[in-house]
């Protein structure tokens, strides 16, 4: 699966500015209510930084917890999401959207999920769905 068309669009360092439904979201996720309580507070603290470093995309999210994940597009890999859970994750990139599905391994409490990067506008919109529960974050690119 091809990169071209990730750098010239959601490429970058974004800033999370604001959010819909995460307090839904991580209910849905079996998150307790300190926690997201925490995350909801935390999470105006967020960046996500976008590239293809040789041939493979890049995903980092960086605040209270960081993640960085680095694979081939349409090649399944093996992460830990943010509740350190084991999950099998795919992304691919179509229609200027990036696609990532997450799906739980054996021993893992966690849901399977579905995440939909796109530029609207100036704006980068990222769709978390679990189950019937859409939450959306909304970033801004930031000047490096």
């Amino acid at each position: 699966m091809d990169v071209n068309g990730i750098e010239e669009t959601i490429a970058g360092v974004w800033a999370l500015y604001r959010n819909e439904n995460l307090d839904g979201y991580l209910k849905e996720c079996g998150v307790n209510f300190i926690i997201r309580k925490v995350a909801q507070a935390a999470c105006m603290y967020v960046t996500m930084v976008i590239s293809v470093e040789d041939g493979q995309l890049r995903i980092q999210n960086k605040g209270p917890k960081t993640t960085d994940h680095k694979a081939h597009l349409g090649t399944e890999i093996l992460i830990t999401d943010l509740m350190h859970n084991p999950m099998k994750e795919v992304h691919t990139w179509s229609d200027n959207q990036l696609i990532t599905v997450s799906e739980p391994t054996e021993g893992s409490r966690a849901l399977p999920t579905r995440v939909i990067r796109e530029l609207v506008g100036e704006t980068l919109v990222m769709t978390l769905l679990v189950n019937d529960v859409i939450c959306k974050m909304f970033y801004k690119r930031k000047n490096t």
